[in-house]
């Protein structure tokens, strides 16, 4: 089985089961929203009652909580750490685990698509409460594997300058250097939750991930390049506008033109290569431990998408 016939296939199986897909996002994505203001409330109520009279009060610590997380990620990872960003640590890593736990419910969708031709979009609220335990521990282990070894690149960076700033022009080789880590390490994770959703605890899934990687290279990297190039046919176009064309604070034709292109891509990434990521590893995995129905084609869904 070829790259592209993996990736065709998903395609297929997120043509078939687009509303199911679609309904399931969505209602991740509220459930999601509602986990951070659950998370983030204990704030609003301290900034509420440290001044009940101040209407800016909410508005101050939501500001606040955001602010951590941006300045985790800032050009002073010192002081994003031990400083400011101290709010965005602490909650930036249950927030990703929760995420991850989510997002396995869509993996276990699509299992059910590849094994049964068809789901429904309440499916995904049904595994939601299957692998609790080991799906929020991947999300641990994802977030370490992949933000920790970044904020000590540009730790050791900043380090040159006083914990200050990035040197003179250290921006894109840092750029590339974060690409290159995130598609390289992210290529090895891609079976990690397929792997969830079958059952493995996070670091037997973490384990199998990479050794199945390792052993499919050319098949789970093929894959994941064919997603990342589409998002760059998307995405790149404004980019590249904005930092070669673009004034700023000015729309013209041509920056009109890209972001209604990258519009246009949102749309067919959420509606179509969304799932079908989802799919395609999922597919993937299924194939490289010999658990694939031998089918050549997308199933025909045995019940209707609602």
């Amino acid at each position: 089985m070829s790259v592209m016939d993996d990736v065709k296939v998903s395609f297929g199986y997120a043509k078939n089961n687009m509303l199911s897909f679609l309904l399931a996002i969505f209602g991740m994505l509220i459930l999601v929203a509602i986990l951070i203001f659950i998370v983030i409330s204990p704030l609003l109520l301290m900034a509420w009652l440290a001044n009940p009279s101040d209407p800016e009060a909410f508005g101050l610590a939501i500001s606040a909580y955001f602010q951590g997380l941006t300045g985790f990620f800032g050009s002073n990872p010192l002081a994003g750490l031990f400083g400011g960003g101290a709010i965005g640590l602490l909650f930036l890593i249950p927030i990703f685990a929760v995420g991850t736990w989510i997002f396995s419910a869509i993996y276990g969708m699509s299992n059910e698509i590849i094994m049964t031709g068809g789901t429904h979009a309440e499916s995904a609220f049904g595994y939601l409460r299957k692998n609790v335990v080991s799906s929020l521990g991947a999300g641990v282990l994802w977030s370490l594997v992949l933000f920790v070894p970044l904020w000590l690149v540009g730790l050791g960076a900043t380090a040159l300058t006083g914990f200050t700033t990035l040197p003179a022009g250290w921006g894109w080789p840092i750029g590339i250097i974060t690409f290159l880590y995130v598609y390289i390490v992210g290529g090895f994770l891609m079976l990690h939750l397929p792997a969830s959703a079958d059952g493995l605890g996070a670091l037997d899934s973490l384990k199998t991930s990479f050794r199945l990687t390792k052993e499919n290279l050319g098949r789970v990297f093929g894959a994941w390049t064919i997603f990342i190039a589409l998002i760059a046919v998307f995405f790149a176009p404004i980019a590249l506008y904005a930092v070669y064309f673009g004034s700023p604070g000015v729309i013209d034709i041509g920056f009109a033109i890209t972001i209604a292109w990258a519009a246009i891509g949102a749309f067919v990434l959420i509606l179509f290569a969304l799932p079908a990521l989802f799919l395609t590893f999922t597919r993937i995995y299924l194939s490289v431990t010999g658990k694939l129905p031998q089918q050549g084609s997308p199933a025909t869904p045995t019940s209707p998408d609602l």
